[in-house]
């Protein structure tokens, strides 16, 4: 599976639901309780090995979620040459962060990393096999967006509005730009 595949009109879809290995590092960091299933995800995430192993053939991209989705993603689309648009209100969400308005679980879900889902693109027409995959695999998908042909990553609320995220995720090289 490479990341160089996008293209226009494909789906962008996730496993599982990113963002509670973040949250618990946020709250191990300000000295609260984190739970025990969101330290769980941070302790000991389950790399999806026989995920990406179901998606030869289908998926024209991946990446694993280890940076955040939006620094991830945009791996993929620096080596396809595409964009994307990503409808916020479909990301699955945890548990553990349902109960927070949308400006604090955002940053969690598409910046906070240490998720270790996957991250791919499918041509429109493979919902079917996205199912089928899904449960033999025993893993949730969710379509979440769609690779476009200009340049960027655009993050869509619900209402219409355009959401502006403060950090993409983490930075490997800091100093070398903002672009991770």
């Amino acid at each position: 599976l490479l990341r160089s595949g996008a293209r226009p009109g494909d789906l962008v879809v996730v496993s599982g639901a990113p963002g509670a290995a973040a949250h618990a590092l946020q709250r191990i960091r300000a000295d609260k309780d984190t739970g025990a299933p969101q330290r769980s995800a941070l302790d000991y995430p389950e790399p999806r090995v026989g995920l990406g192993l179901s998606l030869g053939g289908l998926a024209t991209a991946c990446i694993d979620l280890s940076d955040g989705l939006a620094a991830d993603l945009g791996h993929i689309l620096d080596q396809s040459g595409a964009g994307a648009e990503i409808e916020l209100d479909r990301l699955p969400c945890p548990e553990c962060l349902a109960d927070l308005p949308e400006d604090k679980r955002w940053p969690l879900q598409l910046a906070g990393g240490d998720d270790y889902e996957l991250c791919f693109t499918v041509p429109p027409h493979a919902g079917g096999e996205l199912e089928r995959i899904s449960a033999s695999c025993g893993v949730p998908l969710a379509a979440i967006g769609r690779i476009v042909s200009r340049p960027g990553l655009e993050l869509k609320k619900k209402e219409g509005g355009r959401y502006e995220l403060a950090s993409a995720g983490y930075l490997h090289f800091p100093g070398q730009g903002a672009d991770c």
